[in-house]
């Protein structure tokens, strides 16, 4: 911390000379990396985004002057705004440490919301986003970061682990390494007593191949894909999707909202439907009828030439 302030002097930087010595931020949404609580209270936004104020942890609040922490508060504002709902690193300092090197950043968040971060791996990349080091740290230790503010802080990485030695750490960044999940191409129908007894032998094949040829969910993904429309003569709406589990366990559903879509967007039905615990295994996906009776649609004349369905945003 002391190598970084020593290079404020008690001075208060131009915008310019904010903007040229943060490094790239590394940006990711607030329910990625923190848990959350409502708090009451809120700064304006910026009319691009959210402009984060300073915050400092006592540790920071005790050492600092009151010039230091005008040119922090200054930086701070400076800062690019973010989108609404971020987490986020930006870099302003790297220097030399006894253990091996010093990194001082922001640690921003854009939501409406405090977070506490846990604990994380971060990298150094340089040049062209080449990993330099990279080394878990116990972001628990900054302390509940206020909604819409930037906290600076400073992460000592271990010389043991640098990946490089002799190199020079120009364009460099800090950033977040979060791991990648898995692809998982939940392959395996998984049909109901009642619909083996009920379906074709062509009709199990096309679902089974439609079940192969999906694409790949993210591991622990859950979705539902469009299968097959028809409307009764009582003018039900019969829709056939293909509820996909990527997780590792099972699930259960009580009760499923969903909405139906035509092919101009618009919404042309709406209803919450009880299942009963309908069980869906790991890594698999199972075909399942709704019915939308004549109440519950919206649209008179939708064009179905093409249609999706899906959980309806909120619900």
């Amino acid at each position: 911390m002391l190598s970084f302030l020593k290079n404020l002097m008690g001075n208060k930087p131009t915008a310019k000379e904010v903007q040229e010595q943060v490094q790239e931020e590394s940006i990711l949404s607030a329910s990625d990396t923190a848990q959350s609580h409502q708090e009451e209270g809120q700064v304006q936004d910026a009319s691009s985004g959210v402009i984060t104020t300073l915050s400092l942890h006592k540790s920071w609040e005790d050492k600092l002057s009151q010039q230091e922490k005008y040119s922090l508060s200054f930086m701070a504002q400076e800062l690019t705004p973010l989108q609404v709902g971020k987490i986020s690193l930006a870099g302003t300092a790297l220097v030399p440490h006894d253990e091996g090197i010093e990194v001082t950043a922001f640690i921003r968040n854009s939501s409406d919301e405090p977070v506490h971060l846990n604990e994380t791996k971060l990298v150094i990349l340089f040049g062209d986003q080449e990993l330099f080091t990279r080394q878990t740290f116990d972001l628990s230790e900054i302390g509940e970061i206020p909604p819409r503010s930037a906290r600076p802080w400073s992460f000592v990485f271990d010389r043991e682990h640098f990946l490089k030695v002799d190199v020079l750490l120009a364009n460099w960044k800090i950033a977040f390494e979060l791991a990648e999940k898995k692809m998982v191409l939940p392959q395996q129908l998984e049909l109901e007593e009642s619909w083996i007894k009920a379906l074709s032998e062509e009709q199990k094949t096309y679902l089974i191949q439609l079940a192969k040829n999906l694409p790949a969910l993210k591991e622990g993904e859950v979705n539902i894909q469009s299968v097959q429309l028809s409307r009764s003569s009582e003018g039900d709406l019969h829709i056939m999707l293909l509820i996909r589990n990527g997780s590792a366990q099972s699930l259960s559903f009580e009760k499923l909202p969903l909405a139906l879509f035509d092919a101009s967007g618009d919404k042309v039905a709406e209803g919450l439907f009880e299942l009963d615990g309908l069980t869906v295994n790991a890594n698999t996906s199972k075909p399942w009828v709704f019915i939308f009776p004549p109440s519950s649609i919206l649209k008179e004349a939708p064009d179905l030439s093409r249609w999706k369905v899906s959980v309806p945003q909120g619900a």
